[in-house]
C-alpha cells in the first residue's frame, strides 16, 4: 500500500513537471533568444568548424571571466551578451554546435539557441566553406524545431517560439567580400551596388519568411555597420580615412533591409520587429568621441600594421591596455565595451537608432 501511494504520488510529481515545464505555467516556457547572422553575435559555433575563422585563442577573451577564449570576436562580451542581459536571461544561449546543447537539446532549446557563425554572409558564397552560411543555420533551425516538435508537441514548440526573439545580424560579410575583405566563391566585377543589394534582399527575403513560418514572430533586425570606417578597410587609405565605397553600400542595404521588414510586417500577420541601426550608432559614437569615453574610434586594440588593421589580431599580439575606450577590438570587430552601448542604445532607444520599436517594447 505504502509502495502504491508512492509510486502514485511520484506519478503526480511527473506530470505537474511537464505542465509546468511545457504547457507554458511555469518557467521553461519563457521568452529565450534564437540568433542567426555572423561573428557579431558568434558565441562559439566556430571552434567547432575546420575553419581559419575562429578565435578560439588568446588574447581574445582577455576580459572574460578566467580570460577565457570562449570563440566570441572580441575582449569579452559581444552583443548577444548584453542582449540577454536586457531581457533578463541568466545567460547567453549556448552554440548550436556545442556538445553541450545537443546532449540535451530540448532543455537547451527551451533556453535559447545560437546559430550565428563567424564569416557568415547571406549569400552562401560569401566566405564559403569556412562557415555556416545563414541558409544553412535555417536549415538547422528547422530541424531543430522538428526534432523539438517530436518531444513536447508542435502546438508548444511554435508557441515557445513566437513567445521568443528571433535575432538576426547578418549581410557585414557580404559587404566585406564586395569591397575585397573575405572570400566569395562568385565573380562580383561588374555588379553594381544597387544589383548587388537586391542580390542580398531577394536571398534573405524567403529565408526570413522561413522563420516566420517555423514560428517566429518577435524579431530584433540588427543592420549594417558603417563598413568602411573598419580598421582593416581605413588602412588600405592613403588617408587612413573610411573607405565611402563600403559606407554607401552600408547604407544602401539597411534602407533596403528596413523596406524589405515593412513589407514583410505588413504582409505577414503577427510580425513584429524592431531594427537596431549600428550605423547611425556608430556615426554617434565617432562625432561625441571627446565626451563619451570612446577616445580612440580608428586604430584597432588587438592587430599589427597601420591602424592594426592590416595584420589580424593573433596568438602574438600584445592588445591595447586601455579597451574600454577603443571602439574596434580587432580590425573587423567591436570592443565590448561599445558591445554595451550598442544594446544599450538598441534596447532603450529611440529613432534614428531603432526604430519602428526599441527591443524593450517587442519584449513587452
Amino acid at each position: 500500500m505504502v509502495v502504491t501511494s508512492l509510486h502514485y504520488h511520484v506519478v503526480c510529481l511527473v506530470i505537474l513537471c511537464f505542465l509546468l515545464c511545457f504547457c507554458g505555467f511555469g518557467h521553461a516556457l519563457y521568452q529565450a533568444l534564437l540568433v542567426f547572422g555572423a561573428s557579431q553575435l558568434d558565441v562559439g559555433n566556430n571552434n567547432y568548424l575546420v575553419t581559419p575563422i575562429k578565435v578560439n585563442f588568446h588574447p581574445y577573451g582577455i576580459d572574460y571571466p578566467g580570460g577565457e577564449a570562449t570563440g566570441r570576436f572580441s575582449n569579452a562580451d559581444i552583443i548577444t551578451d548584453y542582449l540577454a542581459k536586457h531581457v533578463g536571461l541568466e545567460a547567453s544561449p549556448k552554440p548550436y554546435l556545442s556538445p553541450s546543447f545537443n546532449t540535451n537539446k530540448t532543455t537547451e532549446f527551451l533556453k535559447g539557441v545560437n546559430f550565428a557563425s563567424g564569416g557568415a554572409g547571406i549569400l552562401d558564397s560569401t566566405n564559403k566553406g569556412l562557415c555556416i552560411a545563414f541558409s544553412k543555420q535555417v536549415d538547422y533551425f528547422n530541424a531543430t524545431v522538428e526534432a523539438i516538435a517530436k518531444q513536447i508537441g508542435p502546438r508548444e514548440t511554435y508557441k515557445h517560439i513566437s513567445k521568443s526573439l528571433i535575432v538576426i545580424n547578418i549581410g557585414n560579410n557580404d559587404i566585406l567580400v564586395y569591397n575585397g575583405v573575405g572570400f566569395s566563391s562568385i565573380v562580383l566585377n561588374g555588379t553594381t551596388p544597387d544589383q548587388y543589394v537586391d542580390q542580398l534582399m531577394s536571398s534573405l527575403q524567403p529565408l526570413l519568411k522561413k522563420i516566420y513560418n517555423l514560428g517566429g514572430r518577435k524579431f530584433v533586425i540588427i543592420g549594417a555597420g558603417a563598413q568602411g570606417c573598419l580598421p582593416v578597410l581605413r588602412a588600405r587609405q592613403a588617408t587612413g580615412d573610411c573607405n565611402e565605397d563600403a559606407n554607401y553600400l552600408s547604407r544602401l542595404f539597411n534602407e533596403r533591409l528596413a523596406s524589405l521588414m515593412q513589407e514583410l510586417l505588413s504582409s505577414l500577420g503577427g510580425l513584429k520587429y524592431s531594427f537596431f541601426n549600428p550605423y547611425t550608432a556608430f556615426v554617434e559614437l565617432y562625432n561625441n568621441r571627446g565626451t563619451n569615453g570612446f577616445t580612440e574610434v580608428k586604430v584597432a586594440c588587438c592587430g599589427a600594421g597601420n591602424l592594426n588593421g592590416t595584420i589580424p589580431c593573433n596568438r602574438t599580439t600584445i592588445p591595447c591596455s586601455n579597451r574600454t575606450n577603443h571602439v574596434f577590438w580587432d580590425g573587423v570587430h567591436n570592443t565590448q565595451a561599445v558591445s554595451k552601448v550598442y544594446m544599450s542604445i538598441a534596447f532603450h532607444g529611440s529613432p534614428p537608432y531603432v526604430y519602428p520599436i526599441n527591443v524593450k517594447q517587442l519584449n513587452d
